[in-house]
């Protein structure tokens, strides 16, 4: 049994999200209420946040110490408000969350800046860190490892166990730094010696965590051994992750858990905006021909959106073929952003009748099941002109069993004015409904 000797062991963790099994939804979910509380003051806010964590579905009559964690984890984990002069408010984070549905994003912006000392840890907790002199960024290795020119293509790959116990409980890695080599050697050997290692779910779930975000954010991928791999797709982003990694510094000047606590609102700043630099960044130093390249888009947004209005234009042309309406099916076309609508294709009824279609396209690991959209101040207005010939089609599509779902929303304003559905304004429009607003229909493919 593989042991980390006594002088270089210290465990790292962090808040277990109790929701994991479901993170996608709950995220998802939780964006859009967060976003409609942005500016409450702190006891309200709270107040309607535990509302809402108890209106997700399955969580009628949760007990309050389960809703405050729920609560605790969703805020601090994840960055998603900030609180100052007695308000809270809905960080940038959470509101493009809320914009876009665009989760893999969310995660790839959130495991980006994960790093240990970080301010999803207790204070008290920081400071333990700080007198160790750890600082650590399981990206930026993992980054290092993946893109190392020493492992063999046969052993280019990293198991939970492996991660727990040569990695973020070492202090010769957490602390000292030692060189990627060095750890990999040692974990090389450790496989061809055959070594086991204490896999325990208590032991190893921090890095379980860790390396399952990685997944959620489309960087790696898992097979059915447990073993995960790099994305093909994301080489690109590792190798000018390790030159562009985003790294919190202010713990280092704090003496005293009073500094510690003065930094919170430092860290969820870093957090939400230097995300976001980088991935800006590394957008644009993809090259046109890697995008062309990739199956898997990864994290831009307006690629994401791109994809389900192709499979939307596909399907409406093939769904007026089936029709007996190939001479209509010519008409269909996809309308240019620079346009400003308010809509993404311009499609035809089996009479001829204009139908003017908004996707939303969300890509998720697991089923994405959140009844909530946003729609732009632009696009609310284009409903409000267009009414029963304006459609949301909420496109799903799902990594972990290929599944791509179609749900149809007509006349959302109409919707709205009848009470079957909530509007929220917010820079648009947040829709809430339910299984009676809208119709599923299979996403027809050539």
């Amino acid at each position: 049994m593989y042991k980390i000797p006594n002088v270089f062991y210290q465990r790292l963790h962090h808040p277990r999200p109790r929701f994991k099994s479901n993170i996608e939804n709950v995220l998802g979910y939780m964006a859009f209420s967060i976003a409609e509380l942005d500016g409450k003051d702190d006891q309200e806010f709270r107040k309607k946040m535990l509302e809402s964590i108890n209106d997700f579905p399955g969580n009628d009559g949760l007990a309050n110490k389960t809703l405050q964690n729920w609560r605790t984890e969703i805020t601090a984990l994840f960055s998603m408000v900030k609180s100052y002069g007695g308000y809270t408010f809905s960080t940038e984070l959470s509101k493009e969350l809320a914009d876009t549905t665009n989760l893999k994003r969310f995660f790839l912006r959130f495991i980006t800046t994960f790093q240990y000392p970080g301010g999803f840890l207790k204070n008290n907790e920081i400071e333990k860190l700080l007198v160790s002199h750890i600082h650590f960024h399981p990206l930026l290795w993992l980054s290092r490892f993946f893109t190392s020119l020493t492992i063999e293509k046969d052993d280019l790959y990293i198991t939970d166990v492996e991660f727990c116990h040569c990695v973020i409980n070492d202090l010769r890695v957490t602390r000292d730094h030692e060189d990627v080599s060095i750890t990999i050697d040692r974990i090389i050997n450790n496989r061809r010696s055959r070594i086991d290692y204490d896999s325990s779910g208590d032991i190893k779930r921090y890095a379980l965590d860790i390396l399952d975000y990685c997944v959620l954010s489309g960087l790696m991928q898992k097979d059915y051994a447990g073993k995960y791999f790099i994305n093909k797709e994301s080489e690109n982003f590792f190798l000018c992750f390790k030159e562009n990694t985003p790294l919190f510094n202010e713990y280092n000047q704090a003496k005293n858990l009073q500094d510690i606590e003065l930094v919170k609102n430092s860290w969820i700043d870093f957090v939400n905006n230097k995300s976001k630099e980088l991935i800006l960044k590394l957008e644009k130093e993809t090259s046109k021909e890697e995008k062309e390249k990739s199956n898997e888009l990864v994290f831009n947004t307006k690629e994401i959106g791109d994809k389900g209005e192709l499979l939307t234009l596909a399907h409406e042309k093939i769904w007026l073929i089936n029709h007996g309406r190939e001479d209509l099916s010519r008409n269909v076309k996809h309308m240019p952003t620079h346009f400003a609508v308010g809509y993404d294709i311009l499609s035809r009824e089996i009479d001829a009748t204009m139908r003017h279609i908004e996707v939303k396209t969300t890509i998720s690991k697991k089923e994405f099941t959140v009844n909530r959209i946003h729609l732009t101040p632009n696009e609310w207005s284009a409903a409000e002109s267009h009414r029963e010939r304006y459609f949301v089609y909420r496109l799903q599509i799902s990594d972990e069993n290929q599944s791509r779902k179609l749900w149809i929303i007509q006349d959302p304003v109409g919707l709205y004015k009848n009470n079957k559905i909530k509007m929220v304004p917010r820079n648009g429009a947040d829709l809430y409904f339910n299984d009676e607003c809208y119709k599923e229909v299979e996403l027809l493919l050539l």
